[in-house]
């Protein structure tokens, strides 16, 4: 069997993962923002752990199998240090919304208790919806340039684009909220 035929595959479930992972995370995201009482706040953070273990092995596997990639085959191109420097920014927002997040559920009380409204809002902060949707275009771009394989130019008008396409497609999801939050 071709070895860098099987990296490629690992490559690409780890990528996979990472989707996985962040079809995972929206379902949390609206499972906190819908639920009622600290007990399904703590089962909503109890899946965020699980996420976190998704998010690390898909990230694990992505990288070491990458780094392999670009020693045996592609080489450190434009695609490759933009795509990697983005994973690394997407991983520090992921980490700081989900921190957020986890320390929010922390504070929470018994059970059985209703959520806090400070609490609740800090769970249904449109910003962290935002965050998310920001951050899954960015993850398409990076997806985009792997396939495409760009210089640096079309590398970084790519990142631009999906940067502002997340941004514009996540707006309407803040003033959706805010609708629901105020009917």
């Amino acid at each position: 069997m071709n070895f860098y035929v099987l990296t490629l595959f690992l490559h690409i479930i780890g990528a996979l993962g990472l989707f996985i992972g962040m079809g995972m995370e929206v379902i949390i995201l609206k499972q906190l923002r819908d639920a009622k009482t600290n007990g399904q706040a703590f089962a909503g953070g109890g899946l965020m752990k699980i996420l976190r273990t998704i998010f690390l092995s898909s990230t694990i596997l992505l990288l070491l199998s990458g780094i392999y990639l670009v020693e045996t085959s592609w080489g450190w191109t434009a695609w490759v240090i933009l795509g990697l420097t983005l994973m690394v920014v997407l991983s520090v927002f992921g980490s700081v919304s989900g921190k957020k997040v986890g320390m929010t559920i922390a504070s929470l009380g018994k059970p059985d208790e209703f959520i806090p409204e400070e609490a609740k809002k800090k769970l249904s902060d449109p910003v962290i919806l935002k965050s998310f949707i920001i951050r899954t275009a960015l993850s398409l771009g990076i997806i985009f340039m792997m396939t495409l394989k760009p210089d640096w130019t079309g590398g970084i008008i790519t990142i631009v684009v999906t940067l502002i396409l997340g941004y514009l497609i996540s707006l309407p999801s803040a003033g959706k909220i805010k609708e629901l939050e105020s009917a």
